[in-house]
């Protein structure tokens, strides 16, 4: 149960085909007991290139926006953001020491969208004296509100008009496994994997991030999906069409490829392998 006085804001992203595709948001006020006011969409508006992620959280960024603007007009000093997305629900409570750490973790790995996640806290910061609030996770398509700015977010892709500035679509491939899960943050402890790599993005100026799969050797196929970190110098040498022997660092919550072994084509590697008893 929530706070009948406070007002309301139901926000939600969308992206069609993710990452990538188009994509849109929807942003749904509801007043609150005290203000003699129908609930309204505020904002929808969609984007040709995106990724979900981006759009939960210029979702949140907008709630934000449409506070500074209209905090004395309806006379609130209490907000409730709701979300489905545990992205922004998480990155909510962590962006203060992000900030404070140069947008990076504690161990250093650079976050996701740091231009956005700094818009945010600008916002923030400027609405601390004058609002009350918080952002508060609920289950997908929860109430006539959530529903409401699923419809919207997913119409808005459907229709796009703007450009998501700040949206890296990086070296975009798909892995050639059926597993459903998505990549984590491979166990680095000075291992020597093989890989092969499906994307790329740029993580920062000088750091990159990759997503690939590691052999398995009972298996005799690439199979589980990670993701690392690496620098420019390295990145650049690591092609999707390839296979490689990489070696790790030994920090899981940074897992960085340090040093690249050997890279063989993907046909000569498979070759190998078929052709070994």
């Amino acid at each position: 149960m929530f706070d009948p006085h406070a007002v309301k804001i139901h926000i939600d992203g969308n992206c069609w085909k993710n990452p990538g595709g188009s994509g849109g948001l929807g942003v749904r006020v509801d007043y609150g007991c005290d203000i003699d006011r129908e609930p309204e969409v505020v904002e929808y508006c969609g984007y040709f290139e995106t990724n979900n992620q981006r759009m939960e959280l210029r979702a949140c960024i907008f709630a934000h926006e449409w506070i500074d603007e209209n905090t004395d007009d309806v006379g609130a000093r209490r907000f409730i953001i709701l979300t489905d997305s545990s992205y922004v629900h998480g990155g909510y409570s962590w962006v203060i020491g992000w900030a404070q750490n140069g947008y990076a973790t504690s161990v250093g790995r650079p976050i996701k969208n740091p231009a956005l996640w700094k818009n945010l806290m600008t916002l923030r910061r400027r609405l601390y004296r004058r609002a009350r609030i918080e952002v508060k996770l609920i289950p997908r398509r929860s109430d006539e509100g959530a529903k409401e700015v699923d419809r919207t977010a997913k119409a808005a892709g459907n229709l796009p008009s703007y450009v998501d500035y700040g949206f890296k679509k990086g070296k975009i491939g798909r892995p050639k496994n059926n597993s459903k899960k998505s990549a984590q943050l491979y166990p680095a402890a000075g291992q020597t994997p093989i890989i092969r790599p499906y994307k790329s993005d740029m993580a920062s100026r000088e750091v990159q991030l990759f997503k690939f799969e590691v052999w398995d050797d009972s298996r005799k196929l690439f199979f589980d999906k990670f993701q690392a970190y690496t620098d420019n110098a390295i990145g650049n040498e690591l092609h999707r069409q390839n296979v490689y022997q990489v070696r790790m660092n030994d920090i899981p919550k940074y897992p960085q490829i340090v040093e690249i072994l050997w890279s063989r084509k993907e046909r000569d590697f498979v070759a190998q392998w078929i052709a070994t008893p």
